[in-house]
């Protein structure tokens, strides 16, 4: 066999390169720079970035067997101004009496301050839906929500996002006024930033006007974070972000609005075929080489630098049959992110932290099965070096 171009430690490689060293064809599973092909590489699960094509001239190193999870952090650094947090759907578990966020995934009901670990320092909250300023959550106004949450956070220590909008709700916002009355609800030191998810049917002009919002907003809040969690497909193609990212990104570009973040759903990718993922050797979507490459895409096809691109992957089994993000794959993006300096990472969410077994998505279990209560969570945080 004819052996490749020879690995050269200066050059980006994107998934489905192919290079050679010392003799041996080795082909990139996603983005890779100065990962030395001979001692990265191995098959699925081990969060390697390059496998053995096929011997061309040398001898071929067998890959190390997969790593035991958790596998040892990558050693790499986290950005500065890096943020992970989970998010947290507000309904489930809520404590209907006082309104404070509560979950099971620790095996008992508790608040959700009380099962954050240590170093967990921040949650996103899901879900704000309706108008700005009139907004519930899951039909508790946003007075009582804000009244039993922000100073609870803020006296255990903890930062939040709230974030708006979701699958099964959408968020608006016509006026100014009311975008500061919303923001000012939730408001304290610790609040980090608004995030709107947008995949539940809202218009052009729905989009334009909460582009229009943030513009306004950033003159008070400057030290907010604003993001856009759009749906995005995982494999080499183009376009890569859904209907409603596309609107997202003109109205973004339309009206010049800056200091801002997208944050990419790395999951439910519907099927391996046509380019929805990057796929493993049997065929399956490679969860982990797919969030990369939703990040590559972005960066790639509208020229938007790494540190305003954020991934949200669905821990464990996925809604889309057969896709599971594993601890491997944990891994995986921790060092795409270190390496080109990523915004930031979530995930979905706090509640499915904990294992059940494989089968269909719960809203409350990983259907992984082994990852260990808190798993994904500390897993990130070893990783992430936090």
């Amino acid at each position: 066999m004819t052996c490749y171009a020879a690995w050269d430690a200066s050059v980006a490689y994107t998934g489905g390169a192919t290079v050679s060293y010392n003799g041996v064809n080795y082909k990139a599973n996603w983005w890779t720079q100065g990962n030395n092909p001979s001692t990265s590489n191995g098959g699925s699960g081990t969060g390697q970035p390059w496998t053995i094509v096929a011997n061309c001239g040398g001898t071929v190193t067998p890959p190390p067997p997969p790593p035991p999870p958790p596998p040892p952090p990558g050693g790499g650094t986290t950005p500065a101004g890096f943020i992970f947090s989970p998010y947290k759907d507000g309904s489930i578990n809520l404590n209907w009496n006082t309104y404070a966020m509560s979950t099971a995934v620790t095996g008992s009901t508790q608040t959700v301050l009380s099962a954050m670990p240590a170093k967990l320092t921040t949650m996103t909250w899901a879900f704000a839906t309706g108008a700005c300023g009139s907004e519930n959550w899951g039909g508790v106004s946003a007075t009582a929500f804000a009244a039993a949450n922000v100073q609870a956070f803020v006296n255990a220590g903890k930062k939040y996002i709230v974030s708006t909008g979701g699958a099964a709700g959408s968020f608006t916002c016509t006026s100014d006024a009311n975008f500061l009355k919303f923001i000012q609800t939730y408001y304290s030191a610790n609040l980090v930033g608004i995030d709107f998810d947008i995949e539940a049917g809202q218009t052009q002009a729905d989009i334009n006007n909460l582009v229009l919002r943030v513009k306004t907003a950033q003159a008070t809040y400057p030290n907010l974070r604003f993001s856009f969690t759009l749906a995005t497909l995982g494999g080499n193609v183009s376009p890569s972000l859904g209907y409603y990212g596309v609107q997202v990104m003109q109205a973004i570009q339309a009206y010049g609005l800056t200091n801002y973040t997208i944050n990419l759903m790395a999951m439910d990718y519907g099927s391996p075929a046509g380019g929805n993922c990057m796929t493993k050797s049997d065929g399956s979507c490679d969860m982990g080489a797919s969030a990369v490459q939703s990040a590559i895409d972005l960066h790639t096809q509208y020229n938007l630098p790494y540190k305003q691109i954020e991934v949200t992957p669905m821990i464990g089994g996925n809604d889309s049959p057969n896709e599971t993000f594993s601890i491997a794959d944990v891994t995986t993006l921790v060092n795409f992110a270190q390496a080109n300096g990523l915004a930031g990472i979530h995930y979905w969410s706090f509640d499915r932290d904990r294992d059940c077994a494989p089968g269909s998505a719960s809203p409350t279990c990983n259907t992984y099965g082994t990852a260990g209560t808190l798993g994904f969570t500390n897993a990130f945080i070893s990783r992430l070096g936090l």
